[in-house]
């Protein structure tokens, strides 16, 4: 619904899967967008894209490519690691299932649609400064030297945001959540399974989780307690076969398709500590400047929403732009309406992550006493409704914010 305003251009920080889907929503709204990347090609492992987070890319007609990519999920079941069923829960929700897919063919649907739309991708550019326009908006420069202004600049560049490092300079930053991660894929294992299920396993001295599709592919992850921050290259020249014998000897004494699972890995993933964000910043958008995703709200992997969080912020986001003129207050409205679901889904990550800190036998038997009833109670379709039923409605029209901001 663009109206006859002089046509606005955004600058996207980022090129993973919010920046790509802002710049498409962007577009139909009127606004011209380019995106600057400061990776030269794409990385990532696996992820659970939420049916919400799917919804959105069903709005830009992107969704059957996804599930053609991916396998659906529509439920998970939580056990111990003896094999006791702890209990279970949805992944479905307004008539949409979830997806496991790898992040790369995710990412590549998104921005190939870009470019088929003609929107430009700039791949290198790592973000140096940003600096206020004489005639308004915003100016950045990049580490290579060069420089580019639009009306307004979007950073949807992760948890180590140099956007949010840049507009908000006291911040305290990302904080390790004291897990480790992995991951991997792996086909030609009998395991248990069932169909569009995720299986989450409280082994003894780590987490792990997996999902067969139909084809038999197993798409898997691990996670496991660490009380120190890693270096950060810590983990850089661990090779796959020594991944491989590490995580082997973390779950020896767990159940065994687990151990197989690992050894018939086609690839183990480079180990990476997660983080997230404890409190978000007081602000998400400062002058033409904004922040979207995990920039201003990042949230565990435990939650399985970051994917998500970050394309509802996308549309949002496009929508206060397309309905209102001034900048300043289309931010403060995008982040008025944005606000209290992502620290509402924060909370579901943190509490998902301590779980998996739990190592010791007596604290494991009152987990699995307790988990059971938790599960009952808040884990239940009518409870978790609110994650997987809501929807950005593009039709809509946005008003602005009468909070302050």
């Amino acid at each position: 619904m663009p109206t006859n305003r002089k046509a606005k251009k955004a600058l996207i920080i980022g090129g993973g899967l919010a920046g790509p889907a802002l710049a498409l929503f962007l577009k139909r709204a009127g606004i011209e967008a380019e995106i600057y990347e400061a990776r030269t090609s794409s990385e990532g492992f696996s992820l659970t894209l939420s049916c919400n987070g799917l919804a959105v890319l069903q709005e830009l007609g992107l969704d059957q490519a996804v599930l053609k990519e991916g396998s659906a999920v529509s439920k998970w079941k939580m056990w111990n690691g003896r094999g006791k069923y702890l209990g279970g829960g949805v992944l479905a929700g307004g008539g949409l299932k979830s997806v496991f897919i790898k992040r790369v063919p995710l990412g590549s649907i998104i921005s190939d649609e870009v470019e088929r739309q003609g929107i430009p991708i700039f791949r290198g550019k790592k973000l140096e400064d940003i600096k206020a326009a004489v005639e308004g908006g915003a100016v950045a420069t990049f580490q290579d030297g060069t420089s580019v202004s639009g009306d307004y600049l979007i950073g949807c560049d992760g948890v180590h945001s140099r956007t949010r490092q840049i507009i908000d300079p006291g911040f305290q930053g990302p904080a390790f959540t004291g897990l480790i991660n992995s991951g991997g894929y792996t086909s030609g294992v009998e395991v248990p399974g069932e169909p569009e299920t995720i299986h989450f396993i409280f082994c003894k001295r780590a987490f792990f989780g997996y999902h067969v599709s139909p084809s038999g592919f197993i798409y898997w992850f691990t996670n496991w307690p660490q009380a120190n921050e890693p270096a950060r290259d810590a983990f850089k020249d661990i090779t796959d076969v020594e991944r491989k014998k590490m995580m082997l000897d973390i779950y020896k004494d767990d159940q065994p398709f687990i151990g197989k699972i690992i050894e018939g890995a086609e690839t183990a993933f480079p180990f990476f500590p997660s983080y997230d964000l404890p409190q978000q910043p007081s602000h998400w958008h400062k002058g033409p400047i904004a922040l979207v995703g995990d920039a201003a709200h990042a949230i565990s992997p435990s939650s399985g929403q970051g994917a998500s969080m970050a394309l509802e912020d996308a549309m949002v986001l496009a929508k206060c732009l397309r309905d209102i003129p001034n900048a300043e207050h289309a931010f403060a409205t995008y982040e008025q309406l944005r606000r209290e679901r992502t620290v509402k889904m924060y909370d579901v990550g943190r509490h998902g992550d301590s779980g998996k800190h739990v190592t010791g036998s007596l604290q494991q038997w009152f987990r699995d006493m307790t988990t059971p009833l938790f599960l009952k109670l808040f884990a239940n379709p009518k409870a978790s409704d609110w994650m997987y039923s809501y929807r950005v409605d593009w039709e809509k029209n946005v008003s602005a914010s009468r909070y302050k901001n």
